[in-house]
């Protein structure tokens, strides 16, 4: 071979091992850019990151600015956020760290560094107003608080002592609650939620509805028929009305049947009770969803997220309560949407058990909270069609889900902790 050809042989060689190397740095993983932290509280942080091309999932770390030792928070998620609420400590300084997962390999991680406050940071709102108020209805609103990602509002009539969610999370600064009764005072109370775990004190509102005060309810009332002691006996009461029924003999049992027209939020309340009386209620077979088992004449009060369809509220007595002369109260209030459950309340952050979804609507990934739960639970999520389309089994207080395959639409998710079933609604965008 001569001396030119040589030449050019190695010049070819050459820009076919150039071609060749950068084709594989090109190939290589990406670490991700971007990184933020926002939502920062005492006790809760959430980072987020820029989608690197070509990922498959991401791991990410944290650990207290002092210490050296890195713990592993979420492997393998395919979102483009994490939550940190388990072990976050107040007043502290945290580093957290991000890789990518892909087909090739892992990257390196990238870092970014965050502070939490101190305890106590997260504020009730003020201003709150009351407008729009009518015989059934009112629109409350308050001022947005600094650091609070969304809000609780409760309201009772002014001489009851049971508070009732008008929403357990909504993200706005106003809101409408409906069902009211007219000419009736009402109390109303909001709080900031700043964290999974971490809620202000409430601040309170009052307002009175318009129109004539109705009559008095008859006991028992015309809803409470002998054959109520099964749902194919049940009397279809209407929603946002007080219903009047007696538990006599002993072991008297009374189902009410009603009905939802569209998906959302509703509170089934037992008051008035003059004896240890228990509310469950009943999906259109038969199924128990909901439970509230208060010690005593204690009222019970039963908070659901459900979809269109058949319900049945269920009264049984403990043991062998009962009365002959006087009645319970049963209301089914009912929400506007589907509304997730409370995150937090400031009379206690975690409920016996109690399930919160977020964001929702939802993109790729939807968080699933479940408080109160000490093993196991079942999460199982249908699609419209009464479909299982997804099923986890999962012990940790937050759960994240993977529904980027999931198409656009509304499904029902249920957790099952062993002893009752909660279900709410998402929408995947």
């Amino acid at each position: 071979m001569n001396h030119s050809k040589f030449n050019m042989l190695m010049k070819v060689m050459a820009l076919f091992l150039l071609v060749v190397a950068s084709y594989g740095v090109n190939a290589q993983c990406s670490a991700p850019t971007g990184l933020s932290t926002s939502g920062i509280t005492a006790t809760a942080a959430t980072a987020r990151w820029s989608p690197v091309s070509g990922a498959t999932s991401y791991d990410i770390e944290i650990k207290p600015a002092s210490s050296s030792d890195w713990t592993p928070y979420f492997y393998g998620t395919t979102g483009l956020q994490c939550i940190f609420t388990s072990g976050i400590q107040s007043s502290t300084t945290y580093d957290w760290r991000v890789r990518t997962n892909c087909p090739s390999g892992s990257s390196n991680y990238s870092q970014t560094q965050f502070t939490t406050g101190a305890i106590g940071s997260c504020i009730p709102p003020v201003g709150l107003s009351t407008s729009g108020i009518t015989s059934s209805a009112a629109t409350v609103s308050w001022s947005p608080v600094s650091g609070a990602f969304g809000y609780s509002i409760q309201f009772k009539p002014t001489f009851s002592g049971t508070w009732l969610f008008a929403y357990d999370l909504t993200y706005s600064t106003s809101e409408t609650i409906y069902g009211l009764s007219a000419a009736t005072t009402y109390d109303w109370r909001v709080w900031s939620n700043c964290s999974l775990v971490e809620a202000s004190s409430p601040n309170s509102g009052q307002f009175t509805t318009s129109g004539s005060t109705p009559p008095p309810t008859s006991c028992p009332g015309p809803y409470d028929l002998s054959t109520n002691g099964t749902t194919s006996g049940a009397a279809a009461i209407l929603l946002n009305t007080d219903v009047k029924g007696k538990v006599s003999p002993k072991n008297d049992i009374d189902h009410y049947q009603f009905t939802i027209s569209s998906g959302g939020t509703i509170t089934v309340g037992l008051t008035t009770l003059p004896a240890n009386y228990d509310l469950a209620v009943l999906n259109s077979i038969g199924t128990q969803i909901g439970i509230s088992k208060n010690k005593g004449s204690k009222n019970e009060s039963i908070s659901l997220t459900v979809s269109a369809g058949t319900y049945y509220a269920k009264v049984f007595p403990v043991g062998t309560a009962n009365s002959a002369t006087s009645c319970y109260t049963l209301k089914v209030q009912t929400g506007t949407a589907a509304k997730t459950m409370a995150i937090a309340t400031p009379e206690n952050v975690y409920q016996d058990f109690a399930i919160n979804l977020f964001p929702n609507p939802a993109g790729d990934q939807l968080n699933v909270l479940v408080e109160g739960v000490d093993k196991n639970a079942e999460i199982k999520v249908y699609n419209l069609m009464g479909k299982l389309v997804m099923q986890r089994q999962s012990s940790n207080l937050l759960t994240q889900l993977d529904i980027s395959k999931f198409p656009a639409g509304i499904y029902l998710l249920n957790v099952n902790n062993g002893k009752e079933i909660k279900a709410a609604k998402f929408i995947k965008q």
